[in-house]
Protein backbone atom coordinates (compact mmCIF):
# COMPACT_ATOMS: atom_id res chain seq x y z
CA UNK A 1 0.00 0.00 0.00
CA UNK A 2 1.35 3.40 -0.62
CA UNK A 3 1.78 5.77 1.62
CA UNK A 4 0.62 9.41 1.63
CA UNK A 5 4.65 10.57 1.66
CA UNK A 6 5.03 8.45 -1.32
CA UNK A 7 2.32 10.19 -3.34
CA UNK A 8 3.21 13.30 -2.02
CA UNK A 9 6.87 12.91 -3.74
CA UNK A 10 5.25 11.28 -6.55
CA UNK A 11 2.96 14.26 -7.16
CA UNK A 12 6.48 16.77 -6.51
CA UNK A 13 7.85 14.92 -9.27
CA UNK A 14 5.21 15.26 -11.61
CA UNK A 15 5.15 19.04 -11.18
CA UNK A 16 8.71 19.64 -11.32
CA UNK A 17 8.69 17.70 -14.51
CA UNK A 18 5.38 19.28 -16.52
CA UNK A 19 6.74 22.44 -17.62
CA UNK A 20 10.11 21.20 -19.23
CA UNK A 21 7.73 18.51 -21.19
CA UNK A 22 5.19 21.34 -22.05
CA UNK A 23 8.43 23.69 -23.54
CA UNK A 24 9.67 20.93 -25.57
CA UNK A 25 6.26 20.72 -27.31
CA UNK A 26 6.10 23.93 -27.59
CA UNK A 27 9.48 25.94 -28.52
CA UNK A 28 9.70 29.40 -28.18
CA UNK A 29 9.61 31.37 -31.93
CA UNK A 30 11.79 32.43 -33.50
CA UNK A 31 14.64 30.42 -32.42
CA UNK A 32 16.51 31.27 -35.72
CA UNK A 33 16.46 34.25 -38.51
CA UNK A 34 13.16 34.37 -40.60
CA UNK A 35 13.47 34.92 -44.49
CA UNK A 36 10.97 36.95 -45.74
CA UNK A 37 10.86 36.56 -49.90
CA UNK A 38 10.28 39.22 -52.02
CA UNK A 39 9.25 38.65 -55.94
CA UNK A 40 10.77 41.63 -57.26
CA UNK A 41 14.54 42.71 -58.27
CA UNK A 42 15.92 44.61 -55.71
CA UNK A 43 15.50 48.39 -55.75
CA UNK A 44 11.53 48.98 -56.15
CA UNK A 45 9.70 50.10 -53.47
CA UNK A 46 8.89 46.65 -52.47
CA UNK A 47 11.43 45.50 -51.88
CA UNK A 48 13.10 49.13 -50.01
CA UNK A 49 9.86 48.75 -47.50
CA UNK A 50 10.37 45.00 -46.99
CA UNK A 51 14.00 46.16 -46.23
CA UNK A 52 12.44 48.63 -43.64
CA UNK A 53 10.38 46.90 -42.37
CA UNK A 54 11.91 43.51 -41.93
CA UNK A 55 14.72 45.67 -39.79
CA UNK A 56 11.84 47.23 -37.37
CA UNK A 57 10.53 43.41 -36.61
CA UNK A 58 13.80 41.51 -36.46
CA UNK A 59 14.51 44.09 -33.95
CA UNK A 60 11.26 43.42 -32.12
CA UNK A 61 11.60 39.83 -32.53
CA UNK A 62 15.24 39.51 -31.77
CA UNK A 63 16.01 37.31 -34.46
CA UNK A 64 16.86 39.31 -37.96
CA UNK A 65 14.58 38.41 -40.93
CA UNK A 66 16.77 38.27 -44.34
CA UNK A 67 15.50 39.44 -47.21
CA UNK A 68 15.21 37.30 -50.77
CA UNK A 69 14.98 38.59 -53.87
CA UNK A 70 13.34 35.90 -55.93
CA UNK A 71 12.01 38.03 -58.77
CA UNK A 72 10.16 36.43 -61.85
CA UNK A 73 7.43 35.88 -64.26
CA UNK A 74 4.89 37.94 -62.61
CA UNK A 75 6.17 37.10 -58.68
CA UNK A 76 5.25 33.56 -59.52
CA UNK A 77 8.38 32.21 -58.73
CA UNK A 78 8.40 34.11 -55.42
CA UNK A 79 5.06 32.62 -54.64
CA UNK A 80 5.61 29.36 -55.60
CA UNK A 81 9.05 28.91 -53.27
CA UNK A 82 6.91 30.20 -50.04
CA UNK A 83 3.82 27.89 -50.84
CA UNK A 84 5.34 24.56 -50.49
CA UNK A 85 7.66 25.83 -47.33
CA UNK A 86 7.15 24.53 -44.26
CA UNK A 87 4.76 26.12 -42.23
CA UNK A 88 6.52 26.88 -39.41
CA UNK A 89 7.18 31.07 -39.60
CA UNK A 90 10.47 30.80 -40.98
CA UNK A 91 9.62 31.27 -44.84
CA UNK A 92 7.54 34.77 -45.91
CA UNK A 93 6.41 36.27 -48.52
CA UNK A 94 5.85 39.70 -49.32
CA UNK A 95 2.86 39.32 -51.58
CA UNK A 96 1.39 42.01 -54.00
CA UNK A 97 -1.80 42.48 -55.82
CA UNK A 98 -0.46 40.76 -58.91
CA UNK A 99 0.23 37.68 -56.79
CA UNK A 100 -2.91 36.70 -54.68
CA UNK A 101 -5.25 38.72 -56.51
CA UNK A 102 -4.61 39.19 -60.53
CA UNK A 103 -2.78 36.52 -60.98
CA UNK A 104 -5.59 33.29 -60.17
CA UNK A 105 -7.86 35.13 -62.55
CA UNK A 106 -5.33 35.37 -65.36
CA UNK A 107 -3.35 32.21 -65.65
CA UNK A 108 -5.10 29.25 -66.16
CA UNK A 109 -2.49 26.94 -64.47
CA UNK A 110 -0.66 28.20 -61.33
CA UNK A 111 2.02 26.42 -59.20
CA UNK A 112 -0.03 27.48 -56.07
CA UNK A 113 -3.24 29.18 -55.31
CA UNK A 114 -4.39 32.10 -52.51
CA UNK A 115 -5.48 29.20 -50.03
CA UNK A 116 -1.73 28.13 -50.04
CA UNK A 117 -1.20 31.43 -48.17
CA UNK A 118 -2.09 32.34 -44.81
CA UNK A 119 -2.47 36.33 -44.30
CA UNK A 120 -0.11 37.83 -42.01
CA UNK A 121 -0.29 42.15 -42.40
CA UNK A 122 -0.71 44.50 -44.94
CA UNK A 123 2.19 46.63 -45.26
CA UNK A 124 1.07 49.22 -48.00
CA UNK A 125 -1.45 50.16 -50.76
CA UNK A 126 -0.81 52.86 -53.56
CA UNK A 127 -3.20 54.29 -55.63
CA UNK A 128 -3.00 54.01 -59.50
CA UNK A 129 -2.79 57.25 -61.29
CA UNK A 130 -3.78 58.92 -64.80
CA UNK A 131 -0.44 59.85 -66.31
CA UNK A 132 -0.04 61.77 -69.46
CA UNK A 133 3.00 63.57 -71.01
CA UNK A 134 3.38 67.38 -70.49
CA UNK A 135 3.17 67.81 -73.58
CA UNK A 136 -0.48 66.47 -73.74
CA UNK A 137 -3.04 69.86 -74.25
CA UNK A 138 -5.76 68.55 -71.73
CA UNK A 139 -5.36 70.71 -68.07
CA UNK A 140 -7.31 68.33 -66.37
CA UNK A 141 -9.48 64.52 -66.61
CA UNK A 142 -12.77 65.96 -68.01
CA UNK A 143 -10.81 67.52 -71.26
CA UNK A 144 -8.68 64.05 -71.62
CA UNK A 145 -11.72 62.26 -71.60
CA UNK A 146 -13.50 64.36 -74.03
CA UNK A 147 -10.17 64.39 -76.40
CA UNK A 148 -10.11 60.61 -76.15
CA UNK A 149 -14.20 60.37 -77.11
CA UNK A 150 -13.68 62.62 -79.95
CA UNK A 151 -10.83 61.08 -81.31
CA UNK A 152 -11.52 57.15 -80.86
CA UNK A 153 -8.77 54.87 -81.11
CA UNK A 154 -5.66 57.31 -81.77
CA UNK A 155 -5.18 57.85 -77.68
CA UNK A 156 -2.50 55.37 -76.60
CA UNK A 157 -1.92 54.04 -73.65
CA UNK A 158 1.73 52.24 -71.97
CA UNK A 159 1.86 48.80 -70.51
CA UNK A 160 3.97 46.04 -69.56
CA UNK A 161 2.08 43.83 -70.67
CA UNK A 162 -1.66 42.11 -71.58
CA UNK A 163 -2.46 41.36 -67.83
CA UNK A 164 -0.54 43.60 -66.14
CA UNK A 165 -2.06 46.62 -63.54
CA UNK A 166 -1.21 48.85 -65.74
CA UNK A 167 -3.05 46.71 -68.64
CA UNK A 168 -6.14 46.64 -66.53
CA UNK A 169 -6.76 49.70 -64.53
CA UNK A 170 -6.48 50.99 -68.25
CA UNK A 171 -9.09 48.89 -69.17
CA UNK A 172 -11.27 49.90 -65.94
CA UNK A 173 -10.61 53.52 -67.15
CA UNK A 174 -11.89 52.73 -70.54
CA UNK A 175 -15.05 50.91 -69.15
CA UNK A 176 -16.07 53.96 -66.66
CA UNK A 177 -15.42 56.51 -69.03
CA UNK A 178 -16.96 55.30 -72.31
CA UNK A 179 -13.71 55.56 -73.93
CA UNK A 180 -11.47 53.69 -76.96
CA UNK A 181 -7.93 54.05 -75.71
CA UNK A 182 -5.38 51.26 -77.08
CA UNK A 183 -2.71 49.57 -75.37
CA UNK A 184 0.86 49.80 -76.39
CA UNK A 185 2.80 46.76 -74.61
CA UNK A 186 6.29 47.63 -73.30
CA UNK A 187 8.72 44.78 -71.81
CA UNK A 188 9.46 46.70 -68.49
CA UNK A 189 8.47 49.45 -66.87
CA UNK A 190 11.33 51.36 -67.33
CA UNK A 191 10.48 51.40 -70.97
CA UNK A 192 7.03 52.36 -70.32
CA UNK A 193 8.16 54.60 -68.30
CA UNK A 194 10.21 56.78 -71.29
CA UNK A 195 7.47 55.98 -73.64
CA UNK A 196 4.98 58.64 -71.41
CA UNK A 197 8.53 60.97 -70.73
CA UNK A 198 8.92 61.43 -74.17
CA UNK A 199 5.35 61.48 -75.60
CA UNK A 200 5.64 58.17 -77.38
CA UNK A 201 2.31 57.55 -75.69
CA UNK A 202 -0.48 59.69 -74.61
CA UNK A 203 -0.52 58.02 -71.00
CA UNK A 204 -0.30 55.48 -68.96
CA UNK A 205 -1.80 53.68 -65.85
CA UNK A 206 0.47 53.14 -63.02
CA UNK A 207 1.19 53.38 -59.11
CA UNK A 208 0.98 56.85 -58.01
CA UNK A 209 4.72 56.43 -56.35
CA UNK A 210 6.74 55.99 -59.26
CA UNK A 211 5.41 59.36 -61.43
CA UNK A 212 5.40 61.81 -58.37
CA UNK A 213 8.76 63.20 -58.85
CA UNK A 214 8.66 63.31 -62.62
CA UNK A 215 5.01 65.05 -62.05
CA UNK A 216 6.87 67.53 -59.29
CA UNK A 217 9.45 68.19 -61.82
CA UNK A 218 7.00 69.57 -64.58
CA UNK A 219 7.89 66.55 -67.07
CA UNK A 220 4.73 64.61 -66.75
CA UNK A 221 0.91 65.68 -65.60
CA UNK A 222 -0.81 63.65 -62.93
CA UNK A 223 -4.59 63.89 -64.01
CA UNK A 224 -6.70 61.86 -61.55
CA UNK A 225 -6.07 59.22 -58.86
CA UNK A 226 -7.99 56.27 -58.29
CA UNK A 227 -8.30 56.27 -54.85
CA UNK A 228 -11.21 56.61 -52.76
CA UNK A 229 -10.46 59.59 -51.44
CA UNK A 230 -7.87 62.53 -51.86
CA UNK A 231 -3.99 61.09 -51.33
CA UNK A 232 -1.89 63.73 -49.01
CA UNK A 233 1.15 63.16 -50.64
CA UNK A 234 -0.66 64.60 -53.91
CA UNK A 235 -3.52 66.49 -52.21
CA UNK A 236 -3.96 69.11 -55.27
CA UNK A 237 -5.00 65.89 -57.62
CA UNK A 238 -8.42 64.76 -57.86
CA UNK A 239 -9.57 61.50 -57.88
CA UNK A 240 -11.67 59.25 -60.27
CA UNK A 241 -13.87 59.31 -57.38
CA UNK A 242 -15.21 62.69 -57.17
CA UNK A 243 -14.81 63.08 -60.89
CA UNK A 244 -18.06 61.30 -61.14
CA UNK A 245 -16.57 57.73 -61.96
CA UNK A 246 -17.66 55.96 -58.57
CA UNK A 247 -16.54 52.69 -59.82
CA UNK A 248 -12.81 53.78 -60.80
CA UNK A 249 -11.07 53.04 -57.45
CA UNK A 250 -7.97 50.48 -57.94
CA UNK A 251 -4.81 50.21 -55.18
CA UNK A 252 -1.51 48.50 -55.82
CA UNK A 253 -0.96 47.05 -52.44
CA UNK A 254 1.84 44.99 -50.53
CA UNK A 255 1.72 42.61 -47.18
CA UNK A 256 2.78 39.59 -46.10
CA UNK A 257 2.09 36.57 -46.31
CA UNK A 258 3.02 33.07 -45.09
CA UNK A 259 2.10 29.22 -45.65
CA UNK A 260 -1.33 27.99 -45.16
CA UNK A 261 -1.73 26.59 -41.31
CA UNK A 262 1.21 28.51 -40.21
CA UNK A 263 0.37 28.50 -36.33
CA UNK A 264 -1.90 30.95 -35.22
CA UNK A 265 0.40 32.75 -32.33
CA UNK A 266 3.40 33.23 -35.32
CA UNK A 267 1.00 34.73 -37.09
CA UNK A 268 -0.36 37.24 -34.08
CA UNK A 269 2.69 38.04 -32.94
CA UNK A 270 3.91 38.77 -36.87
CA UNK A 271 1.31 40.87 -37.25
CA UNK A 272 1.97 42.53 -34.13
CA UNK A 273 5.40 43.74 -34.75
CA UNK A 274 5.09 44.44 -38.59
CA UNK A 275 1.76 46.75 -37.60
CA UNK A 276 3.96 48.05 -34.88
CA UNK A 277 6.98 48.76 -36.91
CA UNK A 278 4.61 50.43 -39.35
CA UNK A 279 3.51 53.31 -36.71
CA UNK A 280 7.10 54.43 -35.95
CA UNK A 281 7.85 57.81 -36.88
CA UNK A 282 10.54 56.17 -39.32
CA UNK A 283 8.55 54.02 -41.69
CA UNK A 284 4.91 56.30 -41.06
CA UNK A 285 6.67 59.18 -42.75
CA UNK A 286 8.10 57.19 -45.52
CA UNK A 287 5.16 55.56 -46.45
CA UNK A 288 3.04 59.41 -46.53
CA UNK A 289 5.78 60.67 -48.33
CA UNK A 290 5.89 57.80 -51.03
CA UNK A 291 1.79 57.60 -50.50
CA UNK A 292 1.96 54.25 -49.69
CA UNK A 293 0.67 54.21 -46.35
CA UNK A 294 -2.64 51.82 -45.99
CA UNK A 295 -4.56 50.64 -42.83
CA UNK A 296 -3.41 49.03 -40.37
CA UNK A 297 -5.15 45.42 -40.30
CA UNK A 298 -5.57 42.16 -38.49
CA UNK A 299 -4.61 39.03 -39.96
CA UNK A 300 -8.50 38.54 -40.52
CA UNK A 301 -9.09 42.26 -41.95
CA UNK A 302 -6.19 41.63 -44.67
CA UNK A 303 -7.31 38.56 -45.46
CA UNK A 304 -11.06 40.26 -46.31
CA UNK A 305 -9.62 42.99 -48.14
CA UNK A 306 -7.63 40.45 -50.32
CA UNK A 307 -10.89 38.63 -51.11
CA UNK A 308 -12.40 42.23 -52.08
CA UNK A 309 -9.48 42.88 -54.22
CA UNK A 310 -9.91 39.48 -55.81
CA UNK A 311 -13.64 40.85 -56.47
CA UNK A 312 -13.07 43.82 -57.95
CA UNK A 313 -10.38 42.79 -60.41
CA UNK A 314 -12.44 39.79 -61.45
CA UNK A 315 -14.96 42.37 -62.73
CA UNK A 316 -12.29 43.56 -64.82
CA UNK A 317 -10.49 40.62 -66.31
CA UNK A 318 -13.79 38.40 -66.75
CA UNK A 319 -15.01 40.43 -70.03
CA UNK A 320 -11.41 40.95 -71.14
CA UNK A 321 -10.93 37.09 -71.41
CA UNK A 322 -7.13 37.45 -72.43
CA UNK A 323 -5.08 34.62 -73.05
CA UNK A 324 -1.93 35.67 -70.71
CA UNK A 325 0.94 33.48 -70.05
CA UNK A 326 3.87 33.66 -67.20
Amino acid sequence: MKTPAFLARRLLLLAMCTPAVVLAQVPTWPTRPVKLVVPYPPGGLTDVLARLVSQKVGEQLGQPIIVENRPGASTIVGAEQVAHALPDGYTLLMAAATTLTTNPLLFQKLPYKPADFTPVALVGTVPFALVVPSSVPAKDLHEFVAHAKAHPDEMTFSTVGQGATSHLVGEMFKAATQTQLRDIPYKGSAPALAAVLSGEVNATFDGLTNYLPHARSGKLKILAVFSDQRVPAADTIPTMVESGYPDAVAYSWFGVVAPANTPATVVNRLNQAINASLQSPELRDRLRADASSGPILSPEAYGVFMRKQAQLWEKVITPLKLDVKP
